[in-house]
C-alpha cells in the first residue's frame, strides 16, 4: 500500500526492502514476489526502484544476500543501497547493470569518502545528515557524483553507522536494521553529581531525542545545493503518511522549479496539513544551516502531533489505492487456417503476438463478442482496456485457454514496450553466480599475539612510558595529544623509550568545516586540521602509520599521506573476509580492527579467511554514539561557547593536547531511567561527543587462554585502548594484560567490565 501510494502522490523512485539485511528489519517489508511485480509496477509509471540491502552481511550471510537481490536484479531493479563494503566486488560482477548508491550508514561527510565510493563505481552517495549546505555542495562539485539528501522524517542523534548504543545496551543492531531507539529514553545530564536537566513536568528529559527533520520552508536552499534527490523517510509509516508527505514536496519542488525563489510560498494550510501526518511536535530542518545544540533536539518528551483524520481521510482517498492503469488498445485477428494474431497499444507503444493456427469450428464457431469479451479482461496487468476490435472470420475456432494466453503475452510485451521506452530495464539475465566464502584464501595468525597500547591523555601516556617499551607493539597516541606533544616537548620521550612503532590516532569524524559558536561557520581553508597532523607525521620520522576511524579518512590518508602505513579502526566495518579485500586495495592500507558487534564464532569465521593484518580490541569503553550534537551546548555547558573557536587551528584555551577529555568534575555523564551512566567525552577540536558505555570492554580471559594455549589465536594484534581512564587504572589494565602470569587475575574479577558481543552477538 506504501508503495502505490507513493507512486500515485508523485515519487519518482522507491526504495524498498526485501524480507532480507534491509535497514528495518522490523519493517512489513516486500516478499520476492510483491517486489518483482512492485518493479514492474512503478517502471510501468516510469517511476525507479531501488533495493535497501543497507546492512552489513556477516561471512556466513554472504550467499543468502547473492540469492535474495538476483530475481530482483532479473526483474530489471534499477539499483541497490548498500552500506557493507564487502558486497561491492560481488555486486560489480554479478549484477553490473545495477546502480550503486551509497547509503548514509556508511557514514561518508566529505569528498574524500565520496571519491572512494566512485572510484569503486558508485553513481550516487548518500552523506552524513549532519552535513551543511556548503558541505554538501563540496561533495558534489569535488567528485561529480550524484548527491542525495534526507528531507523529511525522523532524525538519530548519532552520526549514521557510528551508532552502536541500540546494540551494546540491548543487542539489537542498527548496522542489522534492529536499531530499537534508545536515543528516544529519557536520560538526566549529569556533571559532577548534578543534574544539567531542565526540570519539566514529568521529571524527565530526552537530551538524545531529535526533533523530526522537515524542510519544506529551505526547499529552494537544498535544490541549489546540487542536491540530485531528495529522500523521504517512509519506512514504517502509514500509507497515509508517505502519500501526504510525498505530495507535498513534489508540489512545492515543482513550484520553485516553475517559478522561482519569487513564486515560492508555502501556504498556512499546506504546513498546517504536513505537520498533521504524525510527525514528532518538534521540527527542524536539520543539519543544513549550521544549526546545533538545543535548536535540534526535544527535551521534553518526544510526543506526536498526531494526525487529521479528516486530511488523512482525503489523502486516503486521493492516493491510497492501486495505481491508476494504463489506457491500451487491443485487438485480434482470427481466420482459419491462419495463426491467430493479438496486438495492444498504449501511446506510442505497439506490440502484436502471433499464437497456433486457428482452426475451422466442428460445433460452435467464436463470435466477435465471445473474443471481444475475452479480450477485455485484463487481471493484474496494469492496463485498462479502453477499445477492442476484432477481425473475425468465418467459422473460426481458437481455444479459450489459447485465446487468454494471446491476451496475457500481449499486454506483458506491451508493458515490456514501455518499460524501454520510458528508460528501463524489463528484464535481465544474471552473469555469473556468487563466489563462497570458502574460497578466499585462509590466515595463519601470529602464533604469540602483539599488544598495541592507544592513549588518548598526557596522564595515560607518562604512565605508558614509565615501563618503556616492555610488552608493547604499536603505541597509538590521539591526534591532539599528538598536535599538543609537537608543540611542546616533541616525540623525543617515546624514541627514547623504545617504543618499536609509534601511530597517530586520526579525529573521530573528518569534517570539511567545523561548525563553532553560535552557528556561524568558518570561511577559512577547508582540513587545517588535517594538514596540521600530516605536518607532524611529516617532521618526525618515527611516526610510522595512522588510525582511520572512518571512509573519508581512509581516502584522506591514501591520497595525502604516502608511505605511511593506514590502519582502520572498528568502524570501518569489516563484518565478512570481501570487506577486508576492498580494504586491501586501497592504497596504503595495513591492517583492518575487528568491528565490536562480532561474537566469538563469527570472529573465528572472520580470523580463517582475512589475509590482511588484524587488531582485536581486548579493552576499552566502546563508543556507543559519536554525534555532531554536542550535549554541553544543549545544557549551556559547552566551552566553545565561552571562547572564541570558529576554526579548526583556532581552538577554546587549554583544549589541544588534552581535547579529547574532561576532567573528572567537569565531565558529563549520561544517566538512564536504571542509573547506569554513561561517559560523555567532548572533543572541542572537531566539534564532537563521543558516548561511551557504562563499563569498559575486556577480554581478558579471552587474551589469557590464548597465551596459555587454551584457545585459538583470533588476531595478530590485540589493542588495549585507554580514554578515560586515570593514571591508577591504565597501569592496573597494563600490568594485567602485558604481564604472562596470573597476578592480575583478581583485579580483573572485581573490576566492573563486559565482554561486549563476545557470547550473545548482535541482533
Amino acid at each position: 500500500a506504501c508503495f502505490e501510494a507513493a507512486i500515485n502522490a508523485g515519487a519518482d523512485a522507491i526504495y524498498a526492502g526485501a524480507e532480507q539485511f534491509s535497514a528495518r528489519a522490523y519493517a512489513d517489508n516486500l516478499t520476492t514476489e510483491q517486489f518483482i511485480s512492485g518493479i514492474r509496477q512503478a517502471h510501468l509509471h516510469g517511476v525507479a526502484v531501488y533495493l535497501t540491502l543497507n546492512t552489513l552481511i556477516n561471512t556466513n550471510e554472504y550467499e543468502e544476500a547473492y540469492q535474495t537481490l538476483r530475481p530482483l536484479y532479473e526483474a530489471g531493479l534499477d539499483g541497490i543501497i548498500v552500506q557493507d563494503t564487502g558486497l561491492i566486488a560481488m555486486l560489480r560482477e554479478c549484477f553490473p547493470d545495477l546502480k550503486l548508491h551509497a547509503s548514509t550508514q556508511m557514514s561518508i561527510m566529505n569528498s574524500y569518502g565520496a571519491q572512494l565510493m566512485k572510484d569503486q563505481g558508485f553513481s550516487r552517495v548518500v552523506p552524513a545528515r549532519e552535513l551543511t549546505l556548503p558541505e554538501v555542495r563540496n561533495i558534489k562539485d569535488k567528485t561529480g557524483l550524484e548527491i542525495e539528501c534526507f528531507i523529511h522524517g525522523a532524525m538519530c542523534y548519532s552520526y549514521s553507522g557510528l551508532c552502536l548504543m541500540s546494540s551494546m545496551i540491548g543487542g539489537r543492531s542498527g548496522n542489522r536494521g534492529r536499531c530499537a531507539g534508545t536515543c528516544r529514553l529519557p536520560f538526566d545530564a549529569m556533571s559532577d553529581g548534578r543534574r544539567l536537566d531542565d526540570v519539566h513536568d514529568n521529571g524527565e528529559s530526552y537530551p538524545l531525542s531529535m526533533k523530526d527533520m522537515c524542510t519544506v520552508d529551505i526547499l529552494p536552499q537544498l535544490i541549489d545545493a546540487g542536491i540530485d534527490s531528495f529522500k523521504i523517510e517512509g519506512r514504517m509509516k502509514s500509507p497515509e503518511y508517505v502519500a501526504g508527505v510525498v505530495s507535498m514536496y513534489r508540489k512545492y519542488i515543482d513550484m520553485y522549479l516553475e517559478r522561482g525563489y519569487d513564486g515560492y510560498k508555502i501556504s498556512d494550510t499546506d504546513r498546517s496539513h504536513l505537520s498533521s501526518l504524525y510527525i514528532r511536535s518538534d521540527i527542524s530542518s536539520g543539519y543544513y544551516t549550521g544549526v546545533k545544540g538545543r535548536q535540534l533536539i526535544t527535551p521534553d518528551a518526544p510526543g506526536y502531533n498526531g494526525n487529521d483524520d479528516e486530511y488523512v481521510q482525503l489523502i486516503h482517498d486521493r492516493y491510497v489505492h492501486e495505481c491508476d492503469r494504463i489506457p491500451a488498445d487491443i485487438s485480434a485477428y482470427i481466420h482459419p487456417g491462419e495463426p491467430a494474431v493479438i496486438s495492444a497499444s498504449a501511446g506510442y507503444s505497439a506490440v502484436s503476438v502471433t499464437g497456433v493456427a486457428s482452426q475451422e469450428a466442428i460445433k460452435a464457431p467464436l463470435t466477435e463478442e465471445d473474443v471481444a469479451g475475452r479480450l477485455r479482461k485484463t487481471g493484474n496487468s496494469g492496463f485498462a482496456t479502453e477499445s477492442v476490435s476484432v477481425d473475425l472470420g468465418d467459422n473460426a475456432f481458437v481455444p479459450v485457454g489459447a485465446l487468454n494466453e494471446l491476451r496475457r503475452q500481449a499486454y506483458d510485451k506491451l508493458a515490456d514496450s514501455i518499460i524501454e521506452d520510458k528508460g528501463f530495464t524489463a528484464h535481465r539475465e544474471t552473469i555469473v553466480s556468487c563466489r563462497s566464502t570458502a574460497d578466499v584464501s585462509r590466515s595463519i595468525k601470529n602464533a604469540d599475539p602483539i599488544f598495541d597500547i592507544s592513549v588518548s591523555t598526557q596522564e595515560q601516556l607518562d604512565t605508558v612510558l614509565e615501563n618503556g617499551a616492555n610488552g608493547i607493539g604499536r603505541l597509538y597516541i590521539d591526534y591532539s595529544l599528538a598536535l599538543g606533544l609537537q608543540a611542546r616537548v616533541g616525540f623525543t620521550d617515546l624514541i627514547n623509550a623504545g617504543i618499536p612503532e609509534i601511530y597517530i590516532s586520526l579525529p573521530a569524524v573528518m569534517r570539511d568545516r567545523i561548525i563553532r559558536g553560535s552557528g556561524t561557520e568558518d570561511n577559512g581553508e577547508a582540513l587545517k586540521l588535517y594538514e596540521r597532523i600530516a605536518s607532524v607525521i611529516s617532521d618526525n620520522t618515527c611516526i610510522s602509520g595512522v588510525l582511520v576511524h572512518t571512509l573519508d579518512e581512509l581516502g584522506y590518508a591514501s591520497e595525502h599521506l604516502p608511505g605511511i602505513k593506514v590502519i582502520t579502526d572498528t568502524h570501518i566495518y569489516t563484518h565478512n573476509p570481501y570487506a577486508s579485500e576492498f580494504l586491501g586495495a586501497v592504497p596504503g592500507f595495513g591492517g583492518l580492527t575487528y568491528p565490536y558487534e562480532l561474537n566469538l564464532k563469527g570472529l573465528h569465521e572472520l580470523s580463517e579467511r582475512v589475509d590482511s593484518e588484524t587488531t582485536l580490541v581486548v579493552y576499552g569503553y566502546i563508543p556507543m554514539m559519536i554525534t555532531a550534537g554536542c550535549i554541553r551546548r544543549t545544557y549551556g555547558t559547552c566551552p566553545c561557547d565561552r571562547a572564541v573557536a570558529t576554526h579548526a587551528g583556532n581552538v577554546p584555551e587549554n583544549t589541544e593536547g588534552d581535547a579529547a577529555t574532561a576532567s573528572p568534575k567537569d565531565r558529563i555523564t549520561l544517566r538512564d531511567r536504571k542509573g547506569v551512566s554513561f561517559p560523555v567525552v567532548t572533543d572541542c577540536l572537531i566539534c564532537t561527543n563521543k558516548i561511551y558505555n557504562e563499563r569498559p570492554l575486556c577480554l581478558y580471559d579471552l587474551v589469557r587462554k590464548v597465551i596459555t594455549g587454551k584457545s585459538d589465536n583470533l588476531s595478530d594484534r590485540y589493542r588495549i585502548d585507554f580514554t578515560i581512564e586515570d593514571g591508577d587504572m591504565t597501569r592496573h589494565i597494563l600490568t594485567g594484560f602485558l604481564m604472562r602470569d596470573e597476578s592480575s587475575d583478581g583485579f580483573f574479577r572485581e573490576l566492573p567490565t563486559t565482554t561486549g558481543h563476545l557470547k550473545r552477538g548482535a541482533q
